[in-house]
């Protein structure tokens, strides 16, 4: 009888490493990890898995302590990871990108057993001054592995971690291993902090699984499209998106994950051509860096048969380009303390679903989508998205109080997100609360906005922030980029939008740009526009 596999082997496995050994078993040699010249077979990444949680275990590790790693998209990322989950311990990553009062932040909560940490990025950045400071400070007494040598006698490398593991007694570490149940900790995924400093939602490893479950009911029918299918991921180690949605996923499918540390548009066409990738995945905006590179022309993407994006809509000019390729279209939304992936778009989505809608409900866990009371709302009309089931997160760490904030009395959590519930169930994305700005006593929702804007074939992206104003209290101005070749200018973006929106919804002040700031996981860099805007603001 052959192997379950993908749903079936969800139903059938407790935690994620599981997977790994299930492939390993039933498909030894295929390729589960590929990064630079190493290549990895399923059986050489499960031995390798083992070697990890067998090293935690002999550094002392016990179940539910959290590993602390600063990491970017590469093997020791997901061997870690993984390796974390089989010895019961609690993996938390920490952006490479994060200034060092920022990794204070998150140190300083979580409080590691363990931190592992490279001592260089691609870019060049040195990481020694920033753990020797936090090593007096919040891991003061903390293990320090560090990969790519030694830091000044205070840190153990890798290969000598791991050669610690592999002189600990067999049966005490397989003692040690695999005794989470779904419902335990897994990892601790520190959200953005847009409302205030960064708070540590706690995933199971049932977040993981209902991410998988959820984006299944996107390829119904086309099953096939995911079979050990080959995908990049060069997400940020510690966003959810790139542990659940692009790795872990991929690993339930039997796939083939190939790690590049930073975002690179001509990168991802010389890597999907080499790698024969066949799910690209990632944001809009990171869609449409890498189609609107100019090497484009020259790469064989043959071998790509899903586009798959989440957090948003697709640009309409983007989509029409991407139309008639071949392509089956994959969009989700989701959050962190969702499980990830909340929405998808359904097997058959035909364009206007998909530029303008972020799909509906998965089936996995529970929603509703409610009014400031608490009621549901009906068709055609805006409310918050409130979630419960097995991909809700268990709580934000070491928080009692923002976890019971984050919860309504009967147990739903509180996304914070607005929709718009059309007909049929699918939902229209228009911002967050915290988002929402009034504007002459009216609520404006800057997605509404920039979704408007994007209709234009003129328009590859637009961003809108709200801005002070002293006669409508806030008005909002728009950031847009052109589509290759247009050209636009704020007067025919004004009578675009005012056609389009209530006329307080229409931005104050149209800013023509080539790009926008991204945030490491490839979203909009709000933050960073509202110091252009201050700038320009006290230059005038």
């Amino acid at each position: 009888m052959p192997m379950p596999t993908g749903p079936d082997l969800v139903r059938s496995i407790e935690r994620l490493p599981d997977a790994v050994a299930a492939y390993a078993e039933a498909v030894p040699d295929r390729e589960a990890i590929i990064f630079g010249d190493l290549r990895l077979s399923y059986a050489e990444f499960d031995r390798e898995i083992d070697r990890y949680a067998r090293a935690l275990i002999a550094a002392g590790v016990e179940t539910g302590d959290r590993v602390a790693m600063i990491v970017t998209p590469r093997p020791e990322f997901m061997l870690m990871l993984l390796g974390a989950m089989r010895a019961g311990a609690v993996w938390v990553g920490v952006n490479p990108k994060y200034r060092r009062e920022e990794m204070r932040h998150v140190l300083g909560d979580c409080r590691p057993k363990l931190l592992v940490s490279i001592l260089e990025d691609p870019a060049g950045r040195r990481y020694d001054d920033d753990l020797r400071d936090l090593a007096g400070d919040v891991v003061a007494g903390v293990g320090l592995i560090t990969i790519g040598g030694t830091l000044d006698g205070m840190s153990r490398s890798l290969d000598t971690f791991l050669a610690d593991g592999d002189a600990f007694d067999p049966a005490q570490a397989a003692a040690r291993m695999n005794r989470t149940s779904r419902r335990d900790p897994v990892s601790i995924v520190y959200t953005s902090g847009s409302t205030g400093k960064p708070k540590g939602a706690v995933l199971s490893h049932d977040s993981f699984f209902h991410s998988y479950k959820a984006l299944s009911e996107s390829f119904v029918g086309r099953e096939h499209l995911r079979a050990g299918h080959r995908v990049i991921c060069n997400l940020p180690t510690n966003h959810v998106g790139c542990q659940s949605d692009v790795s872990g996923n991929c690993l339930i499918d039997g796939g083939t994950i190939v790690f590049m540390e930073t975002f690179d548009p001509a990168g991802i066409l010389e890597t999907t051509e080499r790698e024969k990738i066949t799910i690209l995945g990632g944001l809009p905006l990171m869609h449409q860096a890498v189609f609107d590179h100019p090497d484009v022309a020259r790469r064989d993407l043959s071998s790509v048969s899903v586009i798959a994006w989440g957090g948003a809509p697709m640009p309409a000019p983007l989509l029409r380009r991407l139309e008639g390729k071949g392509y089956f279209f994959s969009l989700h939304y989701g959050l962190t303390e969702g499980g990830s992936i909340n929405s998808v778009n359904p097997p058959d989505a035909d364009f206007a679903l998909l530029t303008e809608t972020i799909g509906h409900h998965d089936h996995s866990n529970e929603y509703r989508v409610v009014d400031e009371g608490g009621v549901p709302v009906p068709e055609n009309s805006i409310g918050e998205v409130q979630i419960k089931g097995p991909g809700v997160m268990l709580g934000y760490f070491n928080n009692p109080a923002a976890t019971a904030a984050a919860f309504t009395a009967d147990g739903w959590f509180r996304t914070g997100d607005q929709v718009e519930l059309l007909p049929g169930g699918n939902w229209r994305f228009v911002g967050r609360s915290v988002e929402m700005f009034k504007s002459g006593g009216y609520n404006v929702y800057p997605r509404e906005v920039e979704l408007a804007l994007e209709e234009h074939p003129g328009v590859a992206a637009a961003a809108v922030i709200p801005v002070a104003d002293p006669r409508y209290d806030e008005v909002g101005w728009a950031f847009v980029i052109p589509a290759p070749g247009a050209v636009i200018d704020e007067t025919t973006l004004r009578a675009f939008a005012g056609e389009r929106l209530a006329n307080y919804k229409v931005p104050k002040t149209f800013l023509i740009r080539e790009a926008l700031p991204l945030l490491p996981i490839g979203k909009v860099d709000k933050h960073a526009l509202r110091d252009e805007v201050r700038h320009l603001s006290a230059a005038r």
